[in-house]
């Protein structure tokens, strides 16, 4: 082979290299947000997959039955990072997920439960592509399920795969999304939602004290919700937990209102409906929260494990890596679903 040839193959191999990089979504962009860690990066193997049955789950490598009674719907509070807001994007980028929580919901007797699910919880995150298909999965963080897809509702859509993988195939009966942007909106939708302030917020809104606890107007909620930097150590887990905080006690109020009145549901779904991005109807919507303030609470459970400093994202940037312990994952899983292993 002469240098010619060499050349050119090498030519044509640096071609070929861009345009598998391109179909699987890798992209040189210009901010944190457009890494979305494609180096490390694995094909979908078919062979690799274990089929299962309707009632069963994926749990530690080993297949069980699962309480069918249950019903799973997912909340995702999205931050303001990606290009919803933009006027014609070149391209479009989904939000970052800081906040998952799944309601479960067992139809025998209308109790619930909810699940947080760590944001920074490490797993093979699907790759969805602007056309809706999976052809990837990458090893990051679960926030960055919501980068992924053509449009809003595709970003949710992946989301939800990213959470129903992570708990062994569980099937995900509903989601609905709100962006953290839309705060003031679903604060007045309320009537206010109650918390005990957590930081320092004297250099934003000094009318949020610290440890007091509050019914947030609507600029409150936006500050409580949104403040960073100049509040407490200024770290974005703080805020997450705020966002937390807050919408589990918005839920909760939620619960409450619906119980006293069966229409409201409805109301505020219709109130919600333009910033909201579900694959719920009203009367959806409305059902759900209608068994469930038929309910008791159980509580709100999440994963143990360990929370490292880690670079899975690719921007030479340190960034919070969560990785979920095997025995508190069984038995959380156990708890929320009355797990029985099979061929035991």
């Amino acid at each position: 082979m002469n240098r010619k040839q060499f050349k050119l193959i090498l030519e044509l191999s640096a071609v070929v290299l861009a345009l598998i990089l391109f179909f699987v979504g890798i992209s040189k962009l210009e901010d944190i947000v457009e890494y979305h860690s494609m180096a490390d990066y694995d094909e979908d193997d078919e062979d690799d997959e274990i089929t299962l049955n309707e009632g069963e789950l994926l749990i530690n490598g080993k297949v069980c039955r699962y309480d069918a009674a249950v019903r799973n719907y997912l909340i995702i509070g999205t931050d303001i990072s990606g290009t919803y807001g933009e006027e014609n994007p070149s391209e479009y980028r989904g939000n970052m997920a800081d906040v998952l929580l799944l309601v479960v919901l067992n139809r025998s007797d209308n109790n619930y439960a909810v699940l947080e699910i760590d944001r920074n919880t490490v797993m093979k995150v699907p790759m969805m592509n602007s056309d809706g298909t999976v052809n990837a999965r990458s090893m990051m963080q679960i926030c960055t399920a919501h980068w992924y897809g053509g449009d809003p509702k595709m970003s949710s859509e992946n989301t939800v795969n990213a959470v129903s993988e992570l708990l062994g195939g569980l099937p995900i009966d509903g989601y609905y999304e709100l962006n953290m942007d839309s705060i003031e909106q679903l604060n007045h939708a309320i009537g206010g939602v109650t918390v005990t302030v957590e930081g320092d917020f004297s250099e934003v809104d000094p009318t949020l004290i610290e440890g007091q606890e509050i019914t947030l107007n609507d600029k409150q909620a936006y500050n409580y919700i949104h403040a960073r930097m100049e509040v407490g150590d200024g770290t974005n887990e703080a805020r997450m937990a705020r966002q937390e905080a807050y919408i589990k006690s918005f839920l909760n109020k939620l619960m409450e209102r619906s119980e006293e009145d069966k229409t409201f549901p409805n109301e505020i779904y219709k109130e919600m409906k333009e910033v909201a991005v579900t694959d719920m109807s009203g009367n959806d919507f409305s059902r759900v929260l209608n068994r469930v303030s038929r309910g008791e609470n159980l509580g709100t459970i999440s994963f143990e494990g360990e929370h490292v400093i880690g670079q899975l994202i690719n921007d030479d940037v340190d960034h919070q890596e969560f990785y979920i312990d095997d025995d508190s994952y069984y038995k959380v899983m156990d708890k929320l679903f009355q797990l029985s292993p099979l061929n035991e």
